[in-house]
């Protein structure tokens, strides 16, 4: 084992050899003294263990309720459009837009924010941003506006839509007619005959059996099935011949029930003196009530007057086609029924019908606020009527007349 070397104090010591020099007396190790002796542990008194806890104070800090979420916060914020383009010192323009913008708050009773302060053309979007919001927050129709100008001048366009939400609105003329059968739904059943009156003649609703969009839809379906029956196995084939028969004959004389005028005649004395006796008699006299408040409001009004004809394609244009547009008579009518083999074909071949166009027409209305005397036509008319015809395809389609 090699000697190992410890520096201490500049000499340099060899631990080996230290060890092995034994030469001198060699001190004993002191001894230990003894530790005191340990006190005697004291007894807690019993007075200190017995002490009564502080008692709570009755008084207590009022509640703080705690802040919102983040989250909340942001959500009430208000975002302001976002305009890139470069401000307008002045001129026209801006004079002709808040002169516009008076009329349209006037006409639709809105105020949005005052931006007359505001950098042109910023203020105008913000203006505009306001005033849609306001606006569709108020009315069922969608109003969407723009600034046009003609010759110099500037002026709001209101464009108003009724959206129809891509809805078939078809009413379904059978379970009436079983109706009409049951001797204890017969008086609620003429209420909703004078509704199909009234919108067989007032309205102009296209009947199925009458040369109409859907009148066509039956024939097709009448000669897929009749045209080849062999096709079909025997008992598909007589079960679908019975439906189309049916919808053909108890339609024909649902029609001529419609023409009688004595249902748009008589309509108030029966509803004035009906008597519901269950819920089903209440629901027939709720709907019958709002149609015929209706009718005493617009008793000439078509479900055609506002129809957009801006969308309808050009009949003198050679590429004519009718496929591009879905012209209001194809989606709202009478049909036999909405269940069934016959229905579902109907309402197949009209969705491929449908598929192939680009354009639907809908209710619209144009207002040009340039200070003339704004007309007191509006689409009130038809912001009540096709809530109340999903309403009345709701009550007739759960109408069980198959017992």
């Amino acid at each position: 084992m090699k000697p190992q070397w410890v520096q201490k104090d500049n000499d340099t010591i060899n631990v080996m050899d230290y060890a092995k020099d034994t030469n001198g007396a060699v001190t004993a190790a002191p001894k230990q003294k003894a530790k005191a002796a340990a006190q005697k542990r004291r007894r807690i008194p019993d007075g200190l263990a017995a002490q009564e806890r502080h008692r709570r104070s009755a008084c207590r800090p009022p509640e703080v309720s705690p802040c919102g979420a983040a989250a909340y916060g942001f959500l009430k914020t208000r975002f302001l459009p976002h305009y890139t383009g470069q401000a307008i010192a002045g001129g026209t323009e801006k004079v002709d837009f808040y002169r516009s913008l008076k009329l349209l708050c006037e006409h639709y009773k809105v105020k949005p924010v005052d931006t007359t302060g505001f950098t042109y053309p910023y203020g105008r979007e913000v203006a505009l941003h306001e005033a849609a919001q306001l606006l569709n927050r108020k009315y069922p129709q969608h109003i969407e506006m723009e600034v046009l100008e003609d010759n110099g001048s500037f002026a709001i366009q209101a464009t108003e839509t009724y959206y129809t939400g891509n809805t078939l609105f078809y009413i379904p003329v059978l379970p009436l007619h079983y109706m009409m059968q049951d001797k204890k739904h017969r008086k609620s059943a003429r209420l909703l005959l004078c509704i199909f009156s009234y919108l067989f003649h007032t309205v102009n609703l296209p009947y199925y059996t009458e040369g109409s969009f859907l009148y066509w839809q039956y024939e097709m379906v009448t000669e897929w099935v009749t045209n080849d029956p062999d096709d079909w196995e025997q008992k598909e084939y007589y079960d679908y011949v019975s439906q189309l028969r049916a919808a053909q004959h108890y339609g024909e004389t649902m029609l001529r029930r419609l023409w009688n005028p004595i249902h748009l005649n008589c309509f108030k004395d029966w509803l004035k003196t009906f008597r519901p006796h269950n819920g089903f008699d209440k629901a027939c006299y709720a709907i019958a009530e709002k149609f015929y408040r209706l009718w005493q409001d617009y008793p000439k009004t078509s479900i055609y007057k506002h129809a957009d004809t801006g969308c309808l394609p050009d009949f003198e244009d050679d590429w004519y086609d009718d496929y591009e547009c879905i012209t209001m008579e194809k989606y709202i009518g009478f049909v036999a029924c909405t269940d069934g083999w016959l229905y579902e074909n109907v309402q197949q071949s009209v969705n491929a019908y449908f598929n192939e166009s680009v354009s639907i027409q809908e209710p619209l209305l144009k207002r040009y606020f340039d200070g003339q005397v704004q007309k007191s036509d509006t689409l009130d008319f038809e912001c009540r009527l096709f809530p109340l015809l999903n309403e009345l395809c709701y009550f007739l389609n759960n109408y069980d007349y198959e017992t």
